[in-house]
């Protein structure tokens, strides 16, 4: 029972896994799999998407915002392993306190804080793949109340989008309702969000590589799941942007706020790049009871821990049930699992939340 309670562990919390120890060996079995995560710690998702307009979340650290979107479709082949296609679109975001505030009183026609010296700074890492997953198991050692597992897999990329870049420099308000300010900024880019540029369409292709090991004793397990051990992505002709910005060609709305069209001047061309995908991993302990599995683990990303515990029942009715609650974005989460089908929300309210998972999955033996 330990074993299948185990078996949905990578879809169910917060980061978007392949681990390649839950394939199901079983011939003519087609299993189908999607997680969506997207969460910040400044806005609502709302407000995010809505030019920062709304409630702002005040806090004095770096913000941090992630977005992971993993589709997996693939089935199990005899001497082969498990064979599958793959979509991944991730990127995560880390900007300072002083960037989130002045966007925030900018786009809220809000005063400024006079006298404040804004410290700006924004690092951007991202992508967009299809891939062809090739993924297998094997059993290291079970006997004595042992049973040691280990995984592995490889994914063949195409890059279609990447983000690679930061920006720095500072601000300072003129008065309650105009502010002046200077940046620089490196970055290799599919689409400008920075300032308005048409660049021509660019691909890659590329791989990368997960590795999973799960060690179970008697009533207590530890897995750990790495994925992106050393994924790379060959980008040519990509656009590339080493830019300073500066304020200027002011104007003003109807309520007397700054607007700009920022100086833009520096290099614009094209280059040649190898992009590291970010690694992401998963550790976590579990104690299997009656009836049920109490886990405590943590994902990381980008130097980002995203702690969380979890409990998972497992009732008489083929219903495998879960409650979480993740640390980082306070998110709470059920995933329930009948026959052959999973579902998941975990969100950190359900008005105006600023973080949402949604897990989604089917398996069919034919």
């Amino acid at each position: 029972m330990g074993i299948l309670l185990l078996s949905e562990s990578a879809s169910a919390d917060s980061l978007s896994f392949f681990n390649p120890n839950d394939i199901t060996k079983h011939p003519n079995h087609l299993s189908i799999n999607t997680q969506t995560l997207l969460a910040n710690d400044a806005f609502s998702l709302e407000g995010l998407f809505d030019d920062f307009h709304g409630d702002f979340h005040h806090q004095r650290s770096d913000y941090f915002a992630v977005g992971d979107i993993r589709y997996d479709v693939g089935t199990y082949i005899d001497g082969l392993g498990y064979v599958g296609y793959t979509y991944r679109k991730e990127a995560v975001i880390e900007t300072s306190s002083d960037t989130m505030l002045l966007v925030n009183q900018a786009s809220n026609d809000l005063d400024l804080t006079l006298g404040k010296q804004y410290n700006l700074g924004l690092e951007i890492e991202g992508f967009e793949v299809h891939g062809v997953m090739f993924a297998n198991s094997i059993s290291v050692y079970e006997k004595n109340g042992w049973n040691i597992r280990l995984g592995g897999a490889v994914e063949l990329l195409y890059g279609t989008e990447t983000q690679h870049g930061n920006v720095s420099g500072d601000a300072s308000a003129v008065n309650e309702s105009d502010y002046d300010f200077t940046l620089h900024s490196r970055y290799l880019y599919t689409e400008n969000y920075l300032y308005e540029l048409d660049v021509d369409r660019v691909t890659s292709y590329g791989y990368t590589t997960h590795i999973s090991l799960f060690s179970r004793y008697n009533d207590f397990s530890l897995s750990v799941i790495v994925n992106d051990i050393s994924g790379k992505l060959y980008w040519k002709n990509l656009p590339y942007s080493d830019v300073n910005m500066a304020s200027g060609n002011k104007s003003y709305d109807e309520n007397g706020y700054v607007k700009y069209a920022p100086v833009i001047s520096g290099i614009e061309r094209t280059t040649k790049f190898t992009q590291t995908l970010m690694k992401k991993w998963r550790i976590e302990g579990a104690y299997i009871l009656d009836e049920g599995l109490l886990q405590l683990g943590s994902d990381h990303i980008y130097s980002t821990y995203l702690p969380y515990v979890k409990y998972t029942h497992h009732f008489e009715n083929e219903v495998i049930a879960s409650a979480s609650y993740e640390s980082y974005f306070d998110m709470v989460g059920v995933d329930i699992a009948y026959k052959y089908y999973h579902l998941g929300v975990h969100t950190n309210g359900l008005i105006e939340p600023s973080a949402l998972k949604i897990n989604l999955g089917m398996h069919y033996t034919f």
